[in-house]
């Protein structure tokens, strides 16, 4: 096998097991029309079956439709906090490669004080307080996410930005425009989308965390974490109904881990004066 194939394999792999969370996410419950909140306490916590494919829990609730649709509920949570996130750290962090001075001392001052807080600490004890709920959720995690996003474009654009290829492109009479297109944005982007699909694992986790702590989704709302709370104490005779979603946890954390590892980064390149 050649070397650029084996490269290619570990970005194949993240790929195609991210492909499949998002098709099961959001073509699954079309497909398996089971209602997730559908009570059946003749049901209850009945071992995996031809109706009920991962079993039932302990109100008689179909598990694998409740796994279905746990999984969009927190893709689209996290997708949510990410782009927020991606967007507010890349503003702020335009914002401070532009102006610099004062105001890029003060942007960078605030988003090291934010990123010194213990993140998922402070999303739990307010999430406690407000009483959960999705909005809150959102809005927590992209406090305390942002400035991921703010730290990594700061510090990838100012070393592109000193860097000799655009320094040439510069003193060459090329725009800034142009050189933010074709020399830093491109840069910038490949990191940008990796932390971003690992941020996603983490952000499954987290509302996972919440959920299991009761300060997350209301319920009967699916949520992963909040069913492996309410299913562990079954956990000796309903191991099936417990593991699926813990596995639908691991399924979506180690994709996105595999491709955020296997991203390609460009390279900066000279460019040529703009006619």
């Amino acid at each position: 096998m050649s070397a650029a194939a084996s490269r290619r394999r570990p970005l194949l792999i993240g790929a195609g097991l991210t492909l499949g969370f998002l098709l099961t996410a959001f073509a699954g419950p079309m497909i398996y029309s089971v209602d997730p909140n559908a009570q059946n306490l003749l049901a209850t916590l009945a071992p995996p079956g031809a109706d009920h494919p991962f079993g039932a829990d302990q109100l008689g609730r179909d598990v694998f439709a409740r796994v279905l649709h746990g999984a969009r509920y927190s893709a689209g949570i996290a997708v949510a906090v990410i782009a927020l996130s991606l967007a507010t750290g890349t503003a702020l962090a335009g914002l401070a490669m532009w102006f610099g001075g004062t105001l890029s001392t003060i942007l960078a001052l605030f988003s090291d004080s934010v990123y010194a807080l213990p993140g998922l600490l402070v999303v739990i004890l307010v999430a406690g307080v407000l009483g959960g709920g999705a909005p809150v959720i959102i809005f927590l995690l992209w406090f305390v996410k942002w400035p991921e996003y703010f730290r990594l474009c700061l510090a990838t654009g100012q070393q592109i930005m000193t860097s000799d290829h655009v320094v040439a492109s510069r003193l060459a009479g090329a725009s800034g425009r142009r050189i933010f297109q074709l020399q830093i944005l491109p840069i910038m982007l490949p990191y940008l989308l990796s932390l971003g699909a690992l941020s996603v694992g983490q952000i499954v986790l987290s509302i996972a965390t919440l959920g299991f702590l009761g300060v997350g989704i209301a319920p009967p709302q699916a949520e992963w974490g909040m069913m492996i709370n309410d299913l562990r104490i079954y956990w000796h005779i309903a191991p099936v109904q417990l593991a699926a979603p813990a596995v639908a946890i691991l399924w979506v954390v180690l994709a996105l881990l595999i491709l955020s590892q296997s991203l390609p980064k460009p390279e900066v390149r000279s460019l040529e004066p703009h006619a």
